[in-house]
């Protein structure tokens, strides 16, 4: 599929951009409607607990005051019946007191679990909300994936970032543990000793297409792999990109060693490399995004969300802009599609629809339609 712009200018992001926008400003209302709840619990959680804490220092004062009262009323009596009263009386009020503190501190704190729960609901919801999206409908960003093995099985991540948003997502892989084999046949040159009598080292290829993949880091172009045999005997690190390749055997490096560079079979390790940069996209069971990030401070967390939105939806913005600057109605964000062979069609969503459905969650709303460019103020 091709897609260009109205004037038939090929589009910089080769996507249907009308659907990643119709699906941003369906995400912005679900996760700002959500991220409301958040911010609407955490402050009627703060606020109970102001009161709850302004009863907890009446009971004291008035604790206080009652054992002063009764402290003053008894000055200079030396009556043992009076004194007993009078101890008893303020042993009472001091067990009436504690028990109305234990009763005011433990509804605090049933409060503040019940609004944790809540809360975490909410905020699985916004990345769950968020997920799909993140997954493939932001642009531009720097992606950056790890894979290793823990408990014997194949977990990963991929870290992304643009513009200061950075976003994690857990990695399940289609397979729990990998070889090399499941790529391809390789070997790697290494010293080994041979004969009987002199042991003498000499250059060999090491078939290790047996061999464990134990972790594999893509970033950069840069693919980063370690290997190592059943028995832990043997352990190959590999680094490799356009300029650069370094190959580790134990604390040897191959790549640096005259004799065993020359028996390097680049061609295969580089195919290799490469399926390994595959793996990341082809491999993938699902994803599951944990993590939001806006300079560094987690966004679920810090209620920033919507901020993260507008960052996003300045980058969508241009695009916006662009697609009504070349289209040939001003009130339409409009794109062309075209499958080899067959004839074009043009897909648009118009400016008062998107500012309409945006509008309708309020404030945030109308302010992602202005940096949208699609606002009809």
């Amino acid at each position: 599929m091709r897609y260009t712009f109205q004037d038939s200018t090929e589009l910089p992001v080769q996507r249907d951009f009308i659907q990643d926008l119709q699906d941003f400003i369906r995400i912005s209302k679900e996760a700002i409607t959500l991220e409301r709840s958040i911010i609407g619990i955490k402050q009627g959680t703060k606020e109970e607990t102001a009161i709850s804490q302004e009863k907890l220092e009446e009971i004291d004062r008035f604790q206080k005051d009652v054992t002063s009262y009764i402290e003053e009323r008894t000055q200079g009596i030396e009556s043992a019946e009076i004194l007993e009263i009078k101890e008893k009386t303020i042993e009472a009020a001091s067990t009436a007191a504690l028990l109305k503190k234990n009763e005011r501190l433990e509804d605090i704190d049933r409060q503040n679990r019940q609004a944790l729960m809540e809360l975490q609901q909410l905020e699985t919801q916004i990345l769950t909300t968020l997920g799909p999206f993140f997954e493939t409908s932001i642009y531009r960003a720097e992606n950056a994936y790890y894979a290793s093995v823990e408990a014997k099985e194949m977990k990963g991540r991929q870290v992304s970032s643009v513009n200061g948003i950075q976003y994690e997502f857990e990695l399940h892989f289609v397979h729990d543990s990998l070889k090399v084999e499941d790529f391809r046949e390789l070997t790697l040159p290494v010293w080994a000793k041979s004969g009987i009598l002199s042991r003498e080292e000499k250059a060999k290829k090491m078939d290790v297409s047996g061999f464990h993949i134990m972790s594999i880091e893509y970033e950069e172009n840069n693919v980063r792999t370690v290997l190592q045999d059943k028995d832990a005997e043997h352990m190959f690190k590999i680094s490799a990109d356009e300029k650069a390749l370094l190959i580790m055997h134990g604390d040897h490096d191959i790549t640096g060693d005259e004799k065993l560079a020359a028996l390097i079979d680049n061609e295969a390790l580089y195919m290799f490399m490469g399926k390994l940069k595959e793996f990341f996209t082809k491999s993938v069971e699902f994803r599951r995004l944990k993590k939001v990030l806006l300079d560094g401070k987690n966004a679920v967390e810090e209620n920033t969300v919507f901020d993260c939105l507008k960052i996003i939806a300045g980058i969508y913005g241009k695009l916006v802009r662009e697609c009504i600057e070349r289209g040939y109605t001003k009130g339409e964000v409009t794109i062309k599609m075209e499958e080899p062979g067959s004839v074009r069609t043009e897909k648009y969503i118009s400016k008062s629809e998107a500012s309409g459905e945006l509008s309708s969650i309020g404030s945030e709303g109308t302010e992602l339609a202005r940096i949208l460019g699609v606002s009809e103020a």
